[in-house]
């Protein structure tokens, strides 16, 4: 049994092997070590032996010396209740669930003098049918600090009453580590989760009951919340106080603390460090524990160590991911090193270089990644670009990205709007819609409709004051949602809806963007905010832009987010087996990707019974449209063979 480290699968120069009787005799004592399956943070028996197959120029870093442990997903769970239904929940709670349900909603404040429920006991919110019950559940990223959020899954009970989730919001629900069970000890919880129900976009909400689409299951994107720390450790393999306090010495170096936070490493034994991830990694955990594992414990000289690692990258790149990340663990340092290579002759290398440039933020390896950007392979170029939106401050990146959100290529478009908007760039228009979602316009010569399906909701409109077309009549959901204007000039468009709950039918006239028309659907009409609005949920509004889209109301393509997820794997896949160096693919070879680009595919399969949206043609140059439905949790779906 061999302890997970910095290894290779190809001999390099650099490696040195442990001698054959060291192997055989760690080999024999480590099988007789108890619970060597699973993760153990206690302290390791002194005669336990860890034998590592790990390349010479690696042997100083962290992760050749310790185990991370507490990296693992973690699973969270817990009953909640989903309010505002329309009559489609249901009161049969199991007495066992019930006594749950009771305790959680008195601690959150139903029955009480203040708050939204204070004229109802539990008991009778529960029986109310325009409620349900609901387990909640989640996998929270690993290592994910207190704050961190993410998507949460919420399904009715097994055999209850309740026929749809359909409208409704989850109430605040706290979430406990693995499946929640009626009868399981107190326990602190984790996370907390609420937010509106997001249901399949792509069927017409009011079809409940004449459709195959599952309404009982949905999802609440970015609505759940870390409020319990998770432990992270670094189990050294050879116990030793004074390489404990070296590494969490080193750690600390590297990742300096904001102003009231702890250290990011504490050295809490002979073998134990324990990471606290800044509130800096907080959404990036993953690259966090990356950069760790490639930080030196030996601090002393690092411009020399900077210029090993980047000879390296050349004598042996099987190793350029590795090394990469040890240039950027060494901080601003390797930046002169890094910067020789960025001309080198050889893909890889010069690849590993550029990319560690970026990381550092050198805003000198800005023409490189404009030259792969422009023209790379495909999977190189988004790559390139979202290398581009981290770099600091630079007028020649922004305009460079606003060039490229006109793209013909739909990924390279979605990469270049990413990262202006990382870039907090102006040039990206951010509007909130309440807490429901945001609504981002960009100008691009390539009219586009780009909506997120995880995390956190998002409506991206592509096109400088892109209008809905006149004259136009289109209609959506059986004719419950009409738009129309009676020539090319009227100055506003004509919006019918009924909504489906209450039978209540409204009329108004609002302006032809599609930015202003989405605002006008999602918003609430309140004392505060007396402009008129539909309230409609995100995936209402999602579900209402692309059949007015098929009706040929919008001329522009429609994008969901699992079109550019699966494109990325399609051209990840592409990049990986091609060995060539992308800057020398011929005229024939970029002819033959761009015939393959996913423009020039009519669809892609639904992920659902219901029936996808048509294609609408949109305004010249013409392009069919990309629409794919989708059903919570979406997987990335599969292109047409």
């Amino acid at each position: 049994m061999r302890k997970a480290g910095l290894t290779t699968d190809r001999p390099s120069r650099f490696v040195r092997r442990a001698p054959a009787a060291a192997i055989g005799v760690g080999a024999a004592l480590i099988a007789l070590a108890p619970g060597c399956g699973a993760p153990d943070t206690r302290a390791r028996k002194p005669d336990t032996i860890i034998v590592r197959d790990t390349p010479e120029i690696l042997r100083d870093t962290i992760g050749a010396q310790t185990t991370v442990q507490g990296m693992d997903e973690i699973l969270v769970s817990g009953y909640g209740l989903v309010v505002g239904l329309n009559g489609t929940g249901g009161g049969d709670v199991p007495s066992a669930v019930r006594a749950v349900m009771e305790r959680e909603m008195t601690l959150m404040g139903v029955g009480k003098e203040i708050g939204p429920f204070r004229n109802v006991t539990p008991g009778e919110l529960l029986a109310d049918r325009n409620t349900a019950v609901v387990i909640v559940s989640a996998m929270i990223p690993p290592g994910s600090p207190v704050g961190t959020r993410f998507d949460v899954v919420v399904e009715s009970l097994p055999g209850s009453a309740t026929s749809s989730l359909e409208g409704g919001r989850l109430y605040t629900t706290r979430l406990f580590r693995g499946m929640i069970r009626p009868a399981a000890p107190a326990t602190q919880p984790h996370a907390e989760a609420k937010g509106q129900i997001f249901i399949n976009p792509f069927a017409d909400p009011a079809q409940h009951g004449q459709d195959s689409v599952n309404r009982t299951e949905g999802r609440v994107l970015n609505g759940g919340s870390v409020i319990g720390s998770s432990r992270v450790v670094l189990n050294l393999d050879a116990p030793s106080h004074t390489r404990s306090r070296a590494i969490a010495e080193a750690i600390n170096n590297r990742f300096q603390r904001a102003r009231g936070e702890a250290d990011a490493a504490r050295g809490m034994s002979e073998d134990l460090v324990e990471l606290d991830i800044p509130s800096a990694w907080r959404n990036e955990p993953d690259r966090f524990i990356s950069l760790v594992r490639h930080t030196r414990v030996n601090q002393s000289f690092p411009v020399q160590a900077a210029e090993q690692f980047a000879r390296g990258l050349v004598d042996a790149p099987e190793l350029s991911n590795e090394l990469s990340l040890c240039l950027q663990a060494l901080g601003p340092v390797a930046i002169p090193a890094v910067r020789r290579l960025y001309e080198h002759p050889e893909l890889r290398p010069r690849l590993a270089a550029v990319e560690a440039g970026a990381a550092l933020g050198d805003l000198a390896a800005r023409p490189y990644l404009e030259e792969m950007a422009s023209t790379g392979a495909p999977a190189l170029r988004a790559k390139s670009i979202r290398l581009m939106g981290g770099l600091g401050q630079d007028p020649k990146i922004d305009m460079f990205l606003r060039d490229l959100v006109s793209a013909p290529e739909v990924d390279i478009r979605i990469a270049a709007y990413e990262a202006l908007d990382k870039r907090g760039d102006p040039w990206v228009e951010r509007r909130a819609m309440g807490d429901k979602f945001v609504l981002h316009s960009v100008p691009s010569s390539q009219p586009m409709v780009y909506v997120t399906l995880q995390r956190v909701p998002k409506i991206v409109v592509f096109g400088a004051g892109l209008e809905v077309r006149r004259p136009v009549f289109a209609t959506a959901w059986g004719d419950r949602l009409m738009i129309s204007a009676q020539t090319e000039s009227d100055p506003r468009i004509r919006v019918y809806y009924r909504d489906f709950r209450s039978g209540n039918a409204t009329t108004a006239e609002v302006q032809p963007g599609v930015a202003d028309l989405v605002e006008y659907f999602a918003h609430k009409t309140t004392p505060e905010e007396p402009a008129p609005g539909l309230d409609l949920s995100y995936s209402e509004v999602v579900g209402a832009l692309a059949q007015i889209l098929k009706a040929g109301g919008i001329g522009a393509m429609f994008v969901p987010e699992t079109d550019r997820l699966a494109l990325d794997l399609i051209r990840s896949r592409q990049f990986d087996s091609d060995d060539e160096r992308p800057e020398l693919m011929t005229d024939k070879d970029n002819a033959a990707e761009t015939e393959a680009s996913p423009e020039r595919e009519e669809t892609i399969k639904p992920a659902t019974d219901s029936k996808p949206p048509a294609a609408a043609e949109p305004a010249p140059p013409a392009k069919k449209q990309y629409v794919v439905p989708v059903a919570p949790p979406a997987a990335p779906a599969k292109p047409k063979s």
